[in-house]
């Protein structure tokens, strides 16, 4: 059982119960959390993290929530956001992130401090959490990553070389919480500071439409092959524009999924079925879901379709 007063005096972040989830997510579905933690900094997360692991009870880390479906039923426990952890700190070539700092913010960072070497990381992320959760060790602009600061059985650990990589192709990054990360960086030359690509943000969050991140990931290609990403396929498929209920797939990218303001949870998963099934039988390939369901079963975590 959670004692209120016992969190408020271990969290120096604010607290709220009965938190509506919906207007966390980029499809703007979903009904309440019991608690609502905005942890001031990793010190508190941490806290927050050991408080409910140590006694079992329901929890999730949120990000931007751009790849959160939650249940209309809401989520019977507490959501822990990181929007508070957004640290960007610049020293010489390294730049260091906290998880919730986004993606953005990281490449106008390292911008303004004439710094290069982000190219194609975080494409689709809002969070620098978010981005590392994802990467699958094949490349994805993580060539600059020196290190990841995890918490790992309770206590805080720094990733690198080959324990990092290793994790990043298994694609085990998220078994821990990630704290934050650092980069080494290069500087960039007077004509490259003004070519050097942007990343591909989240959409912006707007009432209408609300927009999904990327529903599946890409597919792992095997050693020396092509692998078409998760939008192409579904495009070849002809899944762009394919609706159930109010839930559509985007008509400018086939692996968002559009709310056009009633769609339902269980519209949003119909249509993630039915694509995923499509892909599989005409390509052969099990897409691997992308969007974090919440509400669905105790912890908050849930992955069908597999």
């Amino acid at each position: 059982m959670i004692s209120t007063q016992e969190l408020f005096r271990l969290i120096k972040g604010p607290i709220a119960v009965a938190e509506p989830l919906a207007p966390y997510t980029g499809l703007r579905i979903g009904g309440t959390a019991d608690y609502f933690i905005k942890p001031r900094d990793r010190g508190d997360l941490c806290r927050a993290f050991g408080y409910f692991s140590e006694r079992g009870l329901p929890f999730f880390i949120l990000g931007r929530g751009s790849r959160l479906l939650v249940h209309e039923q809401g989520f019977r426990g507490t959501v822990i956001a990181t929007h508070l952890l957004d640290r960007v700190i610049v020293d010489g070539y390294t730049v260091e992130a906290d998880a919730g700092a986004s993606v953005q913010a990281l490449f106008d960072r390292a911008a303004k401090a004439s710094l290069g070497g982000l190219d194609g990381f975080g494409a689709g992320a809002g969070t620098v959490g978010g981005a590392l959760c994802r990467a699958d060790g094949s490349g994805n602009g993580c060539e600059s990553l020196e290190w990841v600061d995890v918490l790992h059985n309770g206590r805080a650990k720094r990733l690198r070389n080959g324990e990092l990589h290793s994790r990043m192709a298994r694609r085990s990054l998220a078994a821990d919480v990630i704290l934050g990360a650092g980069f080494r960086l290069e500087k960039l030359s007077g004509r490259a500071r003004h070519s050097a690509p942007a990343p591909v943000p989240e959409p912006a969050a707007s009432p209408q439409p609300a927009l999904s991140g990327k529903v599946f990931l890409d597919p792992v290609p095997l050693t020396g092959q092509e692998q078409p990403g998760a939008a192409e396929l579904l495009d070849a498929c002809g899944l762009r524009g394919a609706s159930r209920g109010g839930a559509t797939f985007s008509h400018t990218d086939a692996n968002r999924i559009l709310n056009n303001g009633e769609a339902t949870s269980a519209d949003v998963l119909g249509l993630v079925r039915h694509a995923g099934e499509t892909v599989r039988e005409r390509f052969g390939v099990r897409l691997e879901l992308g969007l974090v369901l919440v509400g669905y079963n105790t912890n908050g975590s849930h992955v069908p379709f597999t």
